[in-house]
């Protein structure tokens, strides 16, 4: 285990993973020569060469006894820097992560604080003044400086205004919303049975049903589905969702075989319902009122309509 703890009150988030930065790997050889050369040019940092994250080109800064304007005495100070200085009141907006490589583990020290960063031309730079303490970085055990060589990384990720806004809106209710479906001459038929068209709410519907079933059901179930019979409004991201519920009378009884559920239609998927809506067994049994005077009965009913619309 390396000899290192972690500031638990310290805002800033540091914890360890498998996985290799994906933007840049910054590998430093003789880092002790580098720091004297540093010191003897009163420079307190180094700066890695230029990368590429999301169209702009960054920097890493490593300050290895702190920046102490940034209250980063004896810790080793990490930061992100903007190259390109934007002009015109522009800015570039990014989250990051910096990373410290330890080869004893062959795992990286990964080190965050979960904000967005406004990089702009007053504020260029932004990071940790406390990654790491000095003392624990310089110890061979840690793994972070071995061999008089150690490694940075980063990842970047470039926050751009192309988001697509979308709204989910409840269709208020102005008309009825049920509608019934005699099916006569039942035993006549022989397969896709479709409704007349009929409207709800501004749209053209259909039910349609199997009557010696459909799919995972034929031969054994009843298949009902609801059509939306002219969904060409649906596109570029508009959907409708619905609510309903789907029934067959027990003309007996008065009673109800119903089914509720949600659906989502499209202009890739104008239909839903069940291939198993009702046993074939239950359908036909005399003592049931399904299917009385070779007649049966079906009904919609929508309780809720949303729809999905998305705003450029």
């Amino acid at each position: 285990m390396p000899a290192y703890t972690f500031e638990v009150a310290n805002p800033v988030v540091r914890s360890i993973r498998d996985k290799e930065p994906s933007d840049f790997i910054f590998e430093i050889e003789s880092y002790q020569a580098l720091l004297n050369s540093a010191s003897r040019t009163k420079s307190d940092k180094i700066e890695s060469s230029e990368f590429n994250a999301g169209g702009y080109s960054w920097v890493i800064v490593i300050y290895p006894n702190g920046n102490t304007k940034d209250n980063g005495a004896g810790h080793v100070s990490l930061y992100l820097k903007l190259v390109n200085k934007p002009t015109g009141g522009n800015s570039v907006d990014a989250s990051f992560k910096l990373f410290i490589f330890d080869k004893e583990r062959e795992t990286y020290v990964t080190i965050h604080d979960g904000k967005e960063r406004k990089f702009d031309a007053g504020h260029l730079e932004w990071g940790i003044s406390r990654a790491l303490p000095v003392s624990a970085f310089n110890d061979a055990r840690n793994g972070l400086l071995v061999n008089d060589m150690c490694t940075f990384g980063a990842e970047v990720c470039v926050i751009k205004n192309t988001a697509t806004f979308a709204r989910l809106s409840l269709k208020e209710k102005q008309t009825l919303r049920n509608h019934i479906w005699p099916v006569d001459d039942f035993s006549l038929l022989r397969g896709k049975t479709e409704s007349p068209s009929f409207p709800i709410e501004d749209r053209p519907w259909k039910l349609c049903l199997y009557p010696r079933g459909n799919l995972r059901g034929e031969g054994k179930y009843l298949s009902l589905y609801l059509y939306l019979d002219d969904a060409t409004d649906l596109t570029g991201g508009r959907k409708l969702y619905v609510e309903c519920v789907l029934s067959i009378r027990d003309q007996f009884s008065g009673s109800e075989h119903k089914k509720s559920v949600g659906f989502w239609f499209d202009m890739y998927k104008d239909h839903h319902g069940f291939d198993d809506f009702l046993p074939l067994a239950e359908l036909n049994n005399p003592l049931k009122g399904y299917k009385a005077n070779d007649t049966v009965i079906i009904e919609v009913a929508i309780n809720e309509m949303f729809l999905l619309t998305e705003i450029s």
